[in-house]
């Protein structure tokens, strides 16, 4: 019992990792009217969770975005429970600051991200740190996040180092459609699968956490 509920534990505190959002390709943001996307997570083919974005354009290439996400895992006899909620601000195609709140099954955690002279200034459940320019939480929504060698957790900030390579043209099921989607992979210090659209869209993503697949996949 001891070992089923650290891997849920683990698989619990993952399943967020992997966040959701649409832009375009070189561009953190696509400016234009305000965006409302929903996707559902899913564990093997059982749905699990869902999150919500919302992309809302605040004048010049100035773009707030915010993330809710809300997750309920049964394995055998143990629950957990996941909620999440981050805000992000973004100039052009850097981003200028987040604030996460995470409830990992009862364990809370809050991270805010500043950019300053020296890259960034990171605070992580109170401790603060300065972490460079060049990093970049693994947010996913935009295919710049596959130009980064450097990614920090939503949940905690914990740092990953990584390599990004495309694999090739698929077809994919989002959106109720079969669309064609560009396949890449993220991997390192944690792997993610993604399918992107040719406007930058990420319609899909998949990943292995505690042997279990899990996949977000725009609704």
């Amino acid at each position: 019992m001891t070992t089923m509920r650290t891997r849920c534990a683990t698989l619990s505190a993952a399943l967020m990792a992997a966040t959701l959002l649409t832009g375009l390709p070189g561009s953190a943001c696509a400016q234009g009217a305000a965006r409302t996307l929903n996707y559902q997570i899913l564990m093997g083919a059982d749905p699990i969770g869902s999150e919500q974005v919302k992309i809302e354009p605040q004048g010049g290439d100035r773009t707030r975005v915010t993330v809710t996400a809300t997750t309920r895992v049964k394995v055998l006899f143990i629950n957990f429970r996941y909620d999440h909620k981050r805000e992000e601000m973004w100039k052009g195609a850097v981003l200028e600051s987040m604030t996460a709140t995470t409830d990992d099954d009862g364990t809370p955690h809050k991270i805010e991200m500043a950019r300053d002279a020296g890259g960034y200034r990171l605070t992580v459940d109170g401790k603060v740190q300065q972490v460079p320019a060049g990093v970049l939480p693994l947010t996913l929504w935009t295919p710049d996040v596959l130009k980064h060698r450097e990614l920090l957790s939503v949940i905690d900030a914990a740092p990953y180092k990584v390599a990004a390579r495309k694999v090739g043209a698929e077809t994919v099921e989002a959106g109720g459609k079969a669309l064609e989607a560009a396949h890449h992979r993220i991997e390192g210090d944690v792997e993610r699968d993604l399918w992107y659209a040719a406007d930058g869209t990420l319609l899909k993503t998949r990943f292995k956490r505690s042997g279990y697949d899990i996949t977000y996949v725009l609704k």
